[in-house]
């Protein structure tokens, strides 16, 4: 392909969807657009704000809370695979909202505990407690969550 039809396929590319500089490349490379042309077309992209990292972070962290309900851990390790700089993933991460990521935890443990099933209280807290941090919540917050909905019960 060659630059200005990657050009022009980005352009759309980009205008469709937010995204970051690795999957415009990602696309990019499985159009057989050559380095340097990819290079260049990055740099353009960029320049006319059609890709940025920043926003692309913060937009992913809202999608990811509000709908995946993913917790922070798994927000920060899925925009660590996509190249974002480590800084721009601590900013997005910072700007959730502590209530909505509560509100995020406790729908997530809600589904959750209709399907628990185990002899006692310690087994069934435990099972939360594995399959709520497997979707990227913190151990320690997650076990502060289930002691007080525990003490509230």
């Amino acid at each position: 392909m060659t630059e200005k039809e990657g050009l022009e396929r980005a352009y759309r590319y980009c205008t469709a969807a937010e995204h970051c500089r690795s999957e415009v490349r990602a696309m990019l490379e499985r159009h057989q657009t050559d380095e340097f042309s990819i290079c260049h077309i990055l740099e353009q992209l960029e320049k006319e704000r059609y890709i940025d990292e920043s926003r692309y972070a913060r937009a992913f962290v809202h999608d990811k809370l509000g709908l995946a309900r993913w917790g922070r851990i798994k927000m920060s390790y899925a925009l660590r695979q996509k190249r974002i700089p480590e800084d721009i993933i601590d900013e997005a991460i910072s700007s959730i909202d502590p209530d909505d990521y509560c509100a995020a935890l406790k729908d997530v443990a809600d589904s959750l505990r209709l399907s628990v099933k185990g002899s006692d209280e310690y087994e069934r807290n435990m099972y939360l407690m594995k399959r709520i941090c497997s979707r990227g919540f913190e151990p320690s917050l997650v076990s502060s969550f289930l002691r007080l909905s525990d003490s509230q019960d």
